[in-house]
């Protein structure tokens, strides 16, 4: 068998043929479509097998797939016939192995039958995807807490009615159906919003009282607080500036539903406060804390420091915050010590 390269490529197309398949960012085979045998290899290919081109001269495409079935012949013989696409597994020349796309072409050149493959690194992709799965059953579990929850509630409602029961337990009923729905409409309003923070997002600004503000969704958050026994406390004073009341009510809410989930119901401090330059939110718990390694990854999107099986939430929550923050101009930050609580800092721009 005549081995034959790009280099040998006839006409006044060679030299640009060559660049091409050099400077392409897949990886770029030719492979005898007999014996499997690599005929030439591009950089790329050197690159994601981590050998040079004369160790990969030298092998053949069986000895970088970890599949050394049949099923290859196969798939090289249907390749040659009318070209394919799949996805397998390869092995590097020091071990290790990555998954790949390949697609695969038969072509005969000078009278020898080959196969030109283009072979794309995954692993990027299939990260993407375990990611994806990860989160969409996190988010399945999470948005059917509180349907289940509030079908329950709607059920007592309908047979405390068909047994006259008292409206009192109507009511009760009819409100712990509703802050269900709240859960709900939460937990929907942060996936949207997740979406919302890959981009720009636009701000409609007005004159605020910030205390005020703060004081409002503190007070939304006081029934919640009583029944997990955290006592709410408020320090602040008139702080005027221009924000985006919905999105600073978002900021605080956030910052609110974090530390009333990880406070372990202690008590729950927010302060406000200003300078001449800016605003700030504080938001102080004693509940189980970070550990300092923690301390810059819980902004990220779907990070959190407690384990998923004691806490629910997606991990979008301090990610959203920082972005809408950000938005803002400003910056947020986090002081904590594992089993102390933690204090998060919110400075806003006026």
């Amino acid at each position: 068998m005549t081995r034959c390269t790009t280099q040998e490529v006839p006409g006044r197309f060679a030299e640009h043929y060559r660049t091409l398949f050099e400077h392409v960012r897949d990886i770029v085979l030719m492979i005898d479509a007999d014996t499997g045998a690599i005929i030439d290899a591009n950089h790329a290919a050197e690159l994601a097998y981590r050998c040079t081109r004369d160790q990969l001269l030298a092998m053949s495409i069986f000895d970088l797939r970890t599949d050394t079935t049949n099923r290859v012949g196969r798939q090289m013989q249907v390749a040659d016939e009318s070209g394919t696409l799949f996805e397998t597994m390869h092995k590097r020349c020091d071990g290790t192995t990555f998954p790949v796309e390949v697609s695969s072409r038969g072509e005969t050149i000078d009278g020898q039958r080959v196969l030109l493959s283009i072979i794309r690194d995954i692993t990027s992709r299939r990260q993407l995807e375990e990611l994806r799965d990860e989160f969409l059953v996190l988010a399945s579990h999470e948005l059917r807490t509180p349907v289940t929850s509030i079908g329950l509630r709607l059920q007592q409602l309908i047979r405390s009615g068909e047994r006259g029961g008292t409206i009192d337990q109507a009511l009760g009923d009819a409100r712990l159906a509703l802050e269900e729905l709240r859960r709900l409409s939460h937990l929907v309003d942060t996936l949207l919003d997740a979406q919302v923070a890959r981009g720009k997002i636009e701000l409609e600004r007005q004159e605020l009282d910030l205390g005020a503000l703060v004081r409002d969704v503190v007070e939304r958050h006081r029934g919640h607080a009583e029944r997990i026994g955290c006592e709410l406390t408020i320090e602040t004073v008139s702080v005027i500036g221009s924000w985006d009341r919905a999105r600073v009510e978002q900021i605080v809410t956030n910052l609110m539903t974090n530390a009333l989930k990880y406070g372990a119901g202690k008590p729950v401090r927010i302060v406000v406060g200003a300078d001449a330059a800016e605003a700030v939110i504080e938001v102080h718990d004693h509940g189980i804390g970070l550990a300092r390694r923690d301390l810059v990854r819980i902004f990220e999107k779907f990070e959190r420091a407690a384990s998923p099986e004691s806490y629910s939430g997606f991990g979008l929550g301090l990610y959203i915050t920082r972005k809408l923050v950000d938005a803002h101009g400003g910056r947020i930050e986090v002081s904590s010590e594992p089993g102390k609580g933690a204090m998060f800092r919110v400075r806003l721009p006026r």
